[in-house]
Order: structure tokens, then C-alpha cells, then sequence
């Protein structure tokens, strides 16, 4: 039973539409993941960014306020605090927290925790801070360095306040008490305000050991809460000194990226980071458009897909022939040329080329100078050796002492040429007379190791003569490769008269430019 070709080109039409359906849909589906894939990597490095920022915005706080400890410290230091004018070290604690705006308040404590001394309108003597971590972390510590405390409820106003400390130290070293400076959570909330994170974003502030300093949006339990077993905490940020990863947090379950970049100057860190529903929401919206898009599309392509298939086939037939036929006419041309450039018995480059690549070099070594060599080579004694054994058998010696020079000369650059019946040549660019005397002795040995038989000769078996001649000079210096020729020519008949079966050199004569004299 014969199934009808109608039928048959039907099913083809319809593999045919399949086959640009399913291309459509992959390509569709990639396009719309690489978007996602940017839309992702963007705010990798958006959230880096942004941590960054905040991280040199953090230092700088954190400097302005150290430079006043300092300053505090310089009034305090080396004095007895019971003693110490409490009225102008007053004034100067007053003054210097309305010239810091991160600064919430100062403070002097004692070796016992009393306070000696503040920035508020009235010294409070009622409190004993002694059982801080700062004061407590100054009495056991000599290291003269600032202190960043974990966040803390102010014992004065009852707000939270992040706490930068230094120690005092007696004359004798020992403790002398605490200077303290509050750092106000509004100035950072303020301007960690500013930054647009979406609405399921968040900023953190925290010390190296995973204590949270400061949040936005700040949780209940956000202040002085520990991410130390955190993942993001264990395998990033506390081995990275800055970075961006994707992590679901540990406190509302929200899936981000987080950017965070470690202070500079201070034991802290900061970490920037957007939902990542919120930052794929304008993708997936788009990927949605665009996927009615390409079903309304798919649908035409189903429609009209098979009443031009069959033009198009006929199309693709056509041009696949014409790209068949234009590679062909390319392997042949390229081959016809590569035939044309060698010689058709030996494989070695023939003579038309090798006057091409004789004339460029000349041109080369005119522009740069340096050495040349060329080698003239004839087989010792050949006519008699056609005479005797025949051409056929001629014609394999010369293919035997071709494959014997080009197995002797060894660098890619060198070029072996047919030169005409039984002569050959070698060039040798950037090859001075010692180099291009000892191509010629293994050139000699392997004709010699092919010992090829030859009964007119003296020795018994086919040689070689080999002229050669050298150049050597600086840029500026041209000659006729004719001139080359000739040379390499004397030195081969010099070679011959000499006994044939071995190699003459002869030094081509570098013409000096004539000085022009005047009377």
C-alpha cells in the first residue's frame, strides 16, 4: 500500500512548524532566564555598592567621634578626675556634642563607674555604670584603643544608644576610669533612610562578633540580637572581608540578596539587602507579556506555517546547493594555489614562489636588517646517474633527496625549493654563516645516511654539493636577490672544482654607501 505524498508532505509541513515552535519556546525561555540572570547579578552588585557606601559613611562617623575621645581624653589624662575643673571640662564635653551630630552624649566616668562628668544640663551621681561592658571591658584591658560596645539603653533618657569608650589611665598606669561617647541610632536611621531597599529590604548594622548595633526596619528584637550562628554570618561574612550572596534570613524567613562590606577602621560591618520577589517583580511582569506574546505568535506560525513550507523548503534546498558549491569552489581554489606554489614531483616549494619569497625577505631585511642565508644545492653526477638507472628511477632519488633536506633543515621559517632539474635551495632568514654551515653539514649527512646507490660516482652512492653564501648588515641595506643567486651560485661551482660531495661558503660583498665630499 503506497501512502499518498500529499499526505506525507502534510507531515512534514507539520514536523517542519513543530520543530520552529519548539526553537521559538527554547530561545524564549533562555532569553527570559538571561534577563533574570542580569536582572540578579545587577543587584549583586548594586547591594555591594551600597554597603560600601554605607560601610565609608559608618568609618567616618566612627572617626569624627574617636577625634573627640581623643580630645576628652587629652583633658582628662594624667589627672586626678576628682580634681579636674569639672565646669570647663563640662563646657567642653557640651560643646563638642553640638558640633558632632552622631554624638547623643559624653561622658566621664572613675575607676568606680561614678560619673565625673557629661554633657547633659545636670551631672547625674545617682548611677553607677561599672557594670557596663565598656567599663568592664577597659578594667581588664591596658590596650590604649576605642572600644565599640554592644547597644545599650542610656541609664539618663532611656533611648538606645551605640556606645564608643577609651580608658582612662593613671600616672602610674594602672585604671583610672572610662571615657564614654553615645552615639545617637536616629543619625544612622536617618540616613540609612535614604536609601531605597523596597519594602521587604532591609540594612543592617553589626560588630564582627554577630551583634546586631542597629536594623531597618528595626524589629523588636533587632537591637543587640546575635547572627553568630547565622549561615550568612558563619560562612560569609565572617570569612569575607566583603561580598554579595543570596541567603534567607534568619529573622522573617525572607529570601535576599545581601550585600555587606566590613569598616575599615573599626571591628563592624554593614550589610545592604532587597527581596529578591521584589527585585525579579519587573521581570516576572515583563516574562508574562512577553510569554501571551509569543503564544499569540506561535499560534500564528501554526496557522500560516503550512501553506509556505513548501517554498520555503525549496528556498533552503536551493541555498544549501549554492553554499555546497561555493565551498567547493573554495577547496578547489585553495588547493590549486597550494599546488601551484609546489613542485609537483618533490612537494617542495617551486621555483616561482621561491623567487616570491626571495623578494620579500630582501624587501624584509631592507626595513630591519639582520642575516640571511641561502644554500644552493646540486645532486653530484645526475645526468649520469638518469643515464644509468633511468628517469623513473631519477625521479625517485630527487623525491629521497628532497625528504633529506627538508628532515635536516629543523625551523619552521626555513623554506627548502625546488631551484630547477636536480638543484635545490634553502632560505634561511635571521641565519648568519655559522648557523647556515651547519644546515649544510646535515643536509651533507642525511643525503649521505640515505645512500642511495650511484655507480658513475666515485664514492658509490648519491652526494650533494652545496653553496652557500651569507649577509649580515643593519637596516638600510638592500640588495638584488639576483645578486644572492649569484653568490650562492659561485660558492656551488667553487664546491664542484673543489671535488664535489661537500659545502663551500661565500661571504656576499655588503656594499658601503658612498660619503659624498665636498671641495
Amino acid at each position: 500500500m503506497q501512502v499518498c505524498p500529499i499526505k506525507v508532505a502534510s507531515r512534514a509541513a507539520k514536523g517542519f512548524v513543530a520543530a520552529v515552535c519548539i526553537i521559538i519556546l527554547v530561545l524564549e525561555a533562555w532569553t527570559s532566564w538571561h534577563e533574570r540572570s542580569t536582572e540578579m547579578d545587577e543587584s549583586f552588585r548594586a547591594t555591594a555598592n551600597m554597603a560600601l557606601a554605607l560601610s565609608q559613611h559608618a568609618d567616618q562617623a566612627l572617626d569624627e567621634v574617636d577625634i573627640v575621645l581623643k580630645a576628652v581624653m587629652e583633658q582628662v589624662q594624667d589627672k586626678r578626675l576628682a580634681t579636674t575643673d569639672n565646669e570647663r571640662l563640662h563646657n567642653f564635653l557640651v560643646r563638642n556634642v553640638s558640633e558632632v551630630p552622631q554624638l547623643a552624649g559624653l561622658f566621664v566616668y572613675d575607676e568606680k563607674g561614678r560619673w565625673i562628668a557629661s554633657s547633659q544640663p545636670v551631672l547625674e551621681t545617682r548611677f553607677n555604670n561599672s557594670d557596663r561592658d565598656y567599663f568592664q571591658h577597659h578594667q581588664a584591658h591596658q590596650a590604649d584603643t576605642t572600644f565599640i560596645g554592644k547597644p545599650i539603653r542610656s541609664k539618663s533618657t532611656g533611648h538606645w544608644v551605640l556606645t564608643m569608650s577609651r580608658r582612662v589611665s593613671k600616672p602610674d598606669g594602672s585604671f583610672g576610669g572610662v571615657v564614654l561617647a553615645t552615639l545617637d541610632i536616629q543619625f544612622f536611621e536617618r540616613f540609612y533612610h535614604k536609601f531605597d531597599i523596597g519594602q521587604q529590604g532591609a540594612i543592617l548594622f553589626g560588630s564582627n562578633d554577630g551583634t546586631v548595633l542597629y536594623r531597618r526596619p528595626l524589629l523588636a528584637d533587632s537591637m543587640g540580637k546575635s547572627l553568630a550562628q547565622s549561615p550568612l554570618f558563619q560562612q560569609h561574612i565572617k570569612v569575607q572581608e566583603a561580598g554579595a550572596v543570596e541567603s534567607r534570613s534568619t529573622q522573617d524567613g525572607i529570601l535576599r540578596i545581601h550585600g555587606f562590606k566590613h569598616l575599615a577602621n573599626y571591628p563592624l560591618f554593614v550589610i545592604v539587602a532587597v527581596s529578591e520577589d521584589e527585585v525579579l517583580h519587573g521581570w516576572a511582569r515583563h516574562a508574562i507579556v512577553r510569554g501571551v506574546g509569543i503564544i499569540v505568535l506561535l499560534l500564528a506560525i501554526c496557522y500560516g506555517g503550512t501553506r509556505m513550507v513548501a517554498q520555503v523548503s525549496l528556498r533552503e534546498r536551493a541555498q544549501a546547493d549554492a553554499v555546497r558549491a561555493q565551498a567547493e569552489l573554495e577547496a578547489m581554489f585553495e588547493l590549486l594555489q597550494t599546488q601551484s606554489r609546489r613542485d609537483g614531483l618533490t612537494g617542495a616549494i617551486n621555483r616561482r614562489h621561491f623567487d616570491e619569497l626571495l623578494e620579500a625577505e630582501a624587501a624584509r631585511f631592507a626595513r630591519v636588517g639582520g642575516a640571511f642565508s641561502l644554500l644552493m644545492i646540486d645532486v653530484d653526477h645526475f645526468k649520469q646517474y638518469n643515464d644509468r638507472y633511468g628517469h623513473v628511477v631519477g625521479d625517485v632519488c630527487l623525491k629521497n633527496i628532497a625528504a633529506a633536506i627538508s628532515g635536516a633543515v629543523q625551523r619552521e621559517i626555513d623554506t627548502v625549493a625546488r631551484y630547477g632539474g636536480e638543484e635545490f635551495s634553502v632560505l634561511l632568514p635571521e641565519c648568519g654563516s655559522a648557523g647556515a654551515l651547519v644546515v649544510a653539514e646535515r643536509i651533507e649527512a642525511a643525503v649521505r645516511a640515505r645512500a642511495i646507490p650511484h655507480a658513475s660516482s666515485v664514492e658509490g652512492t648519491v652526494t650533494v654539493s652545496i653553496g652557500i653564501t651569507s649577509i649580515t648588515s643593519d637596516e638600510g641595506f638592500s640588495y638584488l636577490p639576483r645578486e644572492l643567486i649569484e653568490s650562492a651560485d659561485k660558492a656551488l661551482y667553487q664546491a664542484k672544482e673543489a671535488g664535489r660531495g661537500r659545502a663551500v661558503y661565500r661571504e656576499f660583498p655588503v656594499r658601503k654607501p658612498k660619503l659624498a665630499w665636498s671641495a
